[in-house]
């Protein structure tokens, strides 16, 4: 009696287990974009409950995570490359990739009283943050600008780099730095200090992609919230904290929800690791590309 009352228990928490994970959304988040995830997931809620599990870093980590096997079900990006590698090697299902927002960078002080402008980077000569290049896009966009200034030999052994925009935003907050490059949704969030917004010639467009995971737990609940985000609704949100509405996506046949089940569950492991493996291999100088830009000085990330 008591082994059947033992095994009766496995077997329910078993199925509880699975029904948990079930509903469990768990999404990976370029930093910049951590906030307004949290405010579009809670409208996309109201009509799929469910629970969700939000992860931020900056998207070279979070690419790197999801190589290495990290359990998400979707991840929004703060560029195109990654989620053109992870489509390339594998790692996505056919057509769930597109783009959701177009970013904004800007320049702030905690420290000021006054209105500031990218013409007091000429005339400041203490330490300027920003996130590290070689794994933040908004990094990078924040390299691009002082290239374009004329500015990046001036700073170049005076930055004081983070792993990522939310770090950025802390080492200016907490007046470690008097000015630092952040984004746009973050500075319209701010309630200190004075900023700018930078003209998008400066610097390549922040355009930020979101793809779906075929190691998903939850194929069903991911496609339906990528495709929510693409919605007038979830585009006006967006728009609301910050950032550039995403350009309509072009006619593309995806696949029904029943064929990227069906397609998860007949995939053969051990053949796509191998595939996966050899496409790595022959994309191994990808991102250390994205920190070249041409005519720019040589200096430290």
């Amino acid at each position: 009696m008591v082994a059947r009352r033992v095994l009766l228990t496995f077997v329910i928490l078993s199925c509880f287990s699975v029904f948990a994970s079930a509903t469990k959304l768990r999404v990976a988040v370029a930093a910049n974009f951590a906030k307004p995830v949290e405010k579009l997931l809670n409208e996309f809620a109201k009509t799929h409950p469910h629970k969700s599990q939000i992860s931020q870093a900056s998207t070279g980590v979070l690419y790197q995570q999801i190589r290495h096997g990290a359990p998400f079900d979707i991840l929004l990006a703060a560029d195109v490359r990654r989620p053109q590698l992870l489509e390339e090697q594998g790692f996505i299902y056919e057509n769930y990739r597109e783009t959701y927002a177009i970013g904004q960078l800007a320049l702030w002080s905690a420290n000021s009283d006054i209105e500031i402008s990218l013409q007091d980077l000429n005339e400041y000569s203490g330490r300027l943050a920003l996130a590290g290049p070689h794994i933040a896009p908004y990094g990078l966009a924040a390299k691009q600008t002082l290239i374009s200034l004329g500015l990046w030999s001036k700073y170049d052994d005076n930055l004081i780099v983070g792993n990522n925009i939310n770090q950025t935003y802390q080492q200016i907050v907490t007046g470690a730095v008097n000015y630092g490059f952040i984004s746009y949704s973050q500075l319209l969030n701010s309630k200190v200090g004075h900023g700018v917004l930078i003209d998008s010639h400066l610097h390549k467009p922040l355009e930020q992609q979101m793809v779906v995971l075929k190691h998903s737990e939850n194929t069903e609940l991911a496609i339906q919230f990528f495709e929510f985000l693409l919605t007038d609704k979830a585009q006006k949100m967006i728009v609301e904290t910050g950032y550039q509405q995403a350009l309509p996506p072009p006619d593309k046949v995806k696949p029904d929800l029943d064929s990227a089940v069906h397609n998860k569950n007949n995939r053969n492991p051990q053949t796509e690791k191998q595939v996966a493996t050899a496409k790595l291999n022959n994309s191994a100088t990808d991102i250390a590309e994205e920190t070249q830009v041409t005519g720019s000085s040589s200096g430290k990330l």
